[in-house]
């Protein structure tokens, strides 16, 4: 079988040790599926005796009320990644920027194209910076952006992005922004582009409810651009039954949420700065991330390892552009869960 590079499988840890371990690896919301959604889920299994919506017609009619974006500036798909291998397919850009380290699927998609990364620095704990600006230069066809990044958790300063997005505008070029890590903010409105789709039809955000409402399982992720005409190619890229009836109804329902992201994102916060300085106080340099994640590095290569013969599972970062062995993410999730986490390392640093 191929290399597996993301976090999230649990399987391999229940068919080595016979149990289901805590899952740190992948950013989920450890409060569950609201129950609004899950109540939307159970319901469709009834509508699953017909084909899914090929447009999503209610999905994108509820996600555009809630992100007052046209249901037209919307294309739905399996997950955010099915998403990113349309848009590789339909814009086939042959010269594209990205950082590093960041979400490996944006290079896996644009196979065969010329890469140019740039590098996020240790010594800026990871931020981006206007040195991005002399990479964007009038041949690249498309530069892709994590915010907030991961692995690092880092946003981009709303001036600094405005900036990019003004750069990009200039000479043409598609400026694809993640924001799937955005709901997890404490201040999400200061962070997301949806205010400047209208007046820059190659600007592309990308979104999904997968880590917010628990439901990584489900796969539904979708993009905003008011460029109607690439969303009508990407519509054509690819097979017509990509979202199912149940990640439809899922997803009409999450968009349908008020409080529940606000709520989250607050808590989290609270347990990610807790966390942080514990995992400081233990030896490890964290990144001041700002989504329900931390980087961090350890003196320990092996600690990914060691954590899984203790039940607990965390990403190894070692094979990400830009970083190397000795650095890990772990999710943020509750008081319990790290406590759990930090337990466990204290017994590995005990048994030396």
């Amino acid at each position: 079988m191929p290399e597996y590079i993301h976090g999230g499988d649990v399987y391999s840890h229940a068919e080595r040790y016979g149990s289901l371990p805590l899952d740190l690896s992948a950013n989920i919301n450890p409060f569950g599926i609201p129950e609004r959604v899950r109540q939307a889920m159970h319901a469709a299994v009834e509508d699953c005796t017909r084909y899914p919506d090929p447009f999503c017609r209610a999905a994108r009619q509820a996600i555009g009320r809630a992100e007052g974006v046209p249901p037209d500036w919307l294309y739905c798909g399996n997950g955010a990644a099915d998403v990113l291998d349309r848009l590789a397919a339909v814009l086939h850009p042959q010269n594209a920027l990205l950082t590093a380290p960041t979400f490996a699927e944006y290079e896996r998609t644009l196979a065969g194209a010329s890469i140019t990364f740039h590098t996020l620095r240790e010594e800026e704990d990871f931020a981006l910076t206007e040195r991005l600006l002399a990479d964007l230069t009038p041949e690249r066809e498309a530069v892709y952006l994590c915010n907030p990044n991961n692995p690092t958790g880092r946003t981009i300063a709303p001036a600094l992005l405005d900036e990019i997005v003004r750069r990009c505008a200039q000479n043409g070029t598609w400026l694809i922004v993640d924001e799937c890590f955005g709901d997890f903010l404490t201040d999400s409105a200061q962070h997301t582009l949806r205010a400047q789709l209208g007046t820059n039809p190659r600007l592309i955000l990308l979104r999904a409810y997968t880590k917010m409402y628990a439901v990584p399982g489900v796969r539904f992720g979708w993009c905003m651009t008011s460029n109607t005409a690439l969303i009508e190619a990407l519509y054509r890229a690819g097979q017509p039954w990509n979202v199912s009836v149940i990640a439809q109804a899922c997803a009409a329902a999450a968009a349908e949420e008020t409080d529940f992201a606000r709520q989250t994102a607050l808590r989290i916060a609270a347990e990610r700065q807790r966390l942080r300085q514990e995992l400081s106080v233990r030896g490890m340099a964290v990144c001041a991330g700002e989504a329900n994640f931390l980087l961090f590095r350890a003196q320990d290569t092996a600690l990914d390892r060691k954590l899984a013969a203790h039940g607990v599972l965390i990403r190894s970062c070692a094979n990400y552009r830009g970083l190397g062995a000795g650095w890990y993410r772990t999710a943020v999730k509750t008081g319990a869960d790290s406590e759990r986490l930090l337990q466990a390392i204290d017994e590995i640093r005990e048994d030396g």
